[in-house]
């Protein structure tokens, strides 16, 4: 049985270098249609941005979260959006067909882009070179190339790489590969285990966390800042989130929230949006 995977972006170690950027556009041979862009589109699966209205940091990943309950997955009528057992949230763009018809009537209509409850993703468009034509693009975890629920060349492309040890592999036999972003970050910002392991990480007082997000197959994490939690893509809250984000990192907002996180546990709080998730067959 596969292990359910997840990627943990330790935003303080986060310098914007956008390597994974970067990677991730080469890796699935995405087009350069917005250089500079900062919001999700068709040609950009991952950002770093900051979380502030200065943008001096901290820095912090948007994209996909992989909902434990996609809503985009339940109402595509190809059924080209599934979640797959390992975590991920991956798209068959053989099967993906924007605006067409499927067997039983039902036209597409682009519900995906619209049901996200984490306000980006899906974004539809000719955003990659490996296909012809528009198609549903997003995060995938790089699936089908490192190493979830097996990997398949033909379809994805060679397997990634990994900078996991020999023994970390025989414990978690998907570290054997790693998405593109993980690998490529210079600073170890991004961790790639099972969800299990992110969250006892995330829960363990030696590790000095005061702030943590995340739920499915996404998690964020600070020792300095008290974060956010981050929609699939910043275009949509770029008036908001700094404003938030200024107002709960101020120092007495800090001195006033931080004992009561630590006092709670930081990973109640993603249990309960986990579970909420689970109840209502959505986002919670």
């Amino acid at each position: 049985m596969a292990n359910v995977m997840a990627i943990m972006q330790d935003v303080d170690k986060c310098m914007r270098c956008n390597g994974c950027v970067i990677s991730c556009k080469r890796t699935w041979k995405m087009k350069a249609l917005n250089p500079g862009i900062h919001k999700t589109a068709p040609d950009q699966r991952v950002i770093i941005k900051s979380l502030k209205r200065v943008d001096m940091g901290p820095f912090m990943r948007y994209s996909c979260w992989h909902c434990v309950n996609p809503p985009c997955a339940a109402h595509c009528p190809f059924g080209a959006i599934k979640k797959q057992p390992g975590g991920a949230v991956a798209v068959d763009h053989a099967l993906c067909n924007p605006g067409g018809v499927n067997s039983k009537g039902v036209k597409c209509t682009y519900q995906c882009t619209i049901d996200c409850s984490r306000g980006g993703y899906p974004k539809v468009g000719a955003g990659s070179d490996l296909y012809s034509g528009s198609r549903a693009n997003k995060c995938t975890l790089c699936y089908g190339r490192a190493g979830l629920d097996g990997l398949d060349s033909a379809k994805y492309g060679p397997a990634l790489p990994t900078k996991a040890t020999d023994a970390e592999v025989v414990a978690v036999p998907e570290k054997a590969h790693q998405p593109a972003c993980v690998y490529t970050c210079p600073s170890k910002a991004m961790l790639w285990d099972t969800v299990t392991n992110i969250r006892a990480y995330l829960n363990d007082p030696a590790n000095g966390f005061i702030s943590a997000y995340g739920d499915g197959s996404m998690y964020w994490a600070s020792r300095k800042f008290l974060l956010v939690a981050p929609k699939a893509d910043p275009f949509v809250e770029d008036h908001v989130t700094p404003l938030v984000s200024n107002l709960v990192s101020g120092p007495f907002a800090k001195a006033a929230l931080v004992p009561t996180l630590l006092a709670g546990g930081l990973m109640a709080v993603i249990a309960r949006r986990q579970h909420l998730a689970e109840m209502t067959g959505g986002e919670a």
